[in-house]
């Protein structure tokens, strides 16, 4: 059995119950005087009235004893005995306070969210259910509306059975019946390409409608069919699996979400899809890195080549060189390989280089190179450059070398302070002071600027020397 919201259009009549009876209150002094005249006036109105007009005179009060006495003159013996007796007057009651719904379709009445075969005003115990103690003069029941709106009800579904809920209780109806009563919202079933299932298992099935298949083929590049012939629409956070079935002439469908996570044979099965249509650049780059990390290595190698042939993106480079770090070396397209030269760090520059030497030509990183990989065109551009840098680094060395055994620094005081002799002093205390400077980490261009520097300082030192010799002279 299963349970599902369908929507009918039932008929529903709300009726009123108004039920008159009477009450009782104190009687007023008023009331209890009229009660008198009546008990005992044996019906002789003149008499009663003559009375009235002897204690009232024609003032205000001569009206309303009058219409008073009119009143309680309706009033039974045994009602105006229980004034005198107990001073309760006699008050007339219409309650319409009650109502309740009909179905006449179902044969049920709905009364303070109870259910109640037939018509619930036609009982013949009405008056104790409404609970009133007082006796009851007369009751009526008032047909105030009735209406047609579709509402979802709940329904149970088997193969032979066919209940609705109605406020406490489930209400069997035939199978005929609610044909008739259900709201059809499903006129394109024939459009649904899957398989139509007998049976149904678990919970959380609803009424199947257009709306509900319009929304499954909103996009076609984005589904397909499982071995099972259930409806897979592809998303960006998850596969959303519909099955549809059919039960006592019902169509009833339910919805699950398949994630990616752990499941290989869905990432494969999606980027598949993706790929057939065109459609892996339009998902998003967050879910493409989800697909691909459960996915064979090859199809993940694939995925990327394929994106990072038409457009950037970090993600995919970066989740590329962990491909290459895990061994996958070969097939890799030129664009995927340079994106990964964007974004990765140097550790990684042997491993893109040995995809494809022809991608990498600057000698800043030829040189972090595993020399092992490197073609012996490039192997030979590295050596001539490491030759430079040594020879830079020997120049550097021998004018420091120099400058130093010079003892210019220890004469300088001997001269007053010049351009010439501050510039020394500054560049005698970068290079050769406490200088902390590591030659073999520089740049061929930053060698050159240092280079420069220190022929500078070897020429004020030339400059210099002359003067003290002049001094000392």
């Amino acid at each position: 059995m299963v349970q599902v919201k369908v929507k009918l259009k039932l008929t529903r009549i709300r009726y009123e119950i108004k039920v008159s009876y009477n009450t009782f209150e104190k009687a007023t002094f008023d009331q209890y005087l009229m009660a008198s005249l009546a008990l005992r006036s044996d019906n002789d109105d003149l008499a009663s009235y003559q009375y009235i007009d002897e204690i009232t005179g024609l003032g205000s009060l001569n009206a309303h004893f009058k219409k008073l006495y009119e009143k309680t003159n309706t009033l039974t013996k045994d009602q105006l005995k229980d004034i005198m007796d107990n001073s309760k007057y006699p008050m007339l009651k219409i309650d319409k306070s009650n109502s309740y719904m009909f179905y006449p379709q179902l044969n049920i009445s709905v009364f303070r969210n109870k259910t109640y075969e037939g018509n619930f005003g036609e009982y013949d115990d009405l008056i104790q259910r409404l609970h009133i103690q007082e006796k009851v003069i007369s009751s009526e029941l008032l047909e105030k509306n009735a209406e047609v709106n579709p509402e979802p009800y709940d329904v149970q579904l088997d193969d032979n059975t066919i209940k609705i809920r109605v406020a406490d209780k489930w209400i069997s109806i035939d199978s005929v019946i609610i044909q008739e009563l259900i709201v059809n919202e499903l006129k394109n079933i024939g459009n649904f390409k899957g398989a139509v299932h007998n049976g149904v298992k678990g919970n959380n099935w609803y009424t199947l409608t257009d709306s509900v298949l319009n929304d499954m083929y909103a996009n076609n590049n984005y589904y397909f069919y499982d071995e099972e012939k259930n409806h897979c629409l592809i998303r960006n956070e998850n596969v959303r699996k519909t099955t549809i079935s059919q039960v006592a002439g019902f169509y009833i469908y339910k919805q699950e979400n398949v994630p990616f996570e752990n499941n290989r044979d869905l990432c494969e099965k999606v980027i598949s899809i993706l790929k057939s249509n065109k459609a892996i650049n339009e998902f998003k780059t967050k879910s493409l890195i989800t697909l691909i990390t459960y996915s064979e290595d090859q199809t993940a190698q694939d995925v990327i080549n394929y994106v990072l042939d038409r457009k950037d993106s970090k993600e995919l480079a970066l989740k590329g060189i962990e491909l290459l770090k895990e061994g996958i070396e070969k097939k890799w397209k030129d664009e995927a390989l340079k994106s990964f030269m964007k974004y990765a760090d140097s550790s990684s520059y042997s491993l893109i280089y040995k995809a494809n030497p022809q991608l990498i030509s600057e000698i800043d990183k030829l040189i972090m190179i595993n020399q092992d990989f490197l073609i012996p065109a490039h192997k030979k551009k590295v050596e001539e450059y490491k030759n430079d840098i040594q020879a830079k680094i020997d120049t550097i060395k021998k004018i420091i070398g120099e400058v130093t055994a010079s003892g210019i620094r220890e004469r300088l005081k001997d001269l007053k302070n010049s351009d010439q002799t501050k510039r020394f002093s500054k560049l005698a205390n970068k290079y050769i002071g406490h200088s902390t400077i590591n030659y073999e980490e520089l740049s061929l261009n930053e060698l050159d600027k240092c280079i420069g520097d220190l022929t500078e300082m070897q020429d004020l030192m030339q400059k210099l020397k002359i003067e003290l010799d002049k001094i000392n002279n």
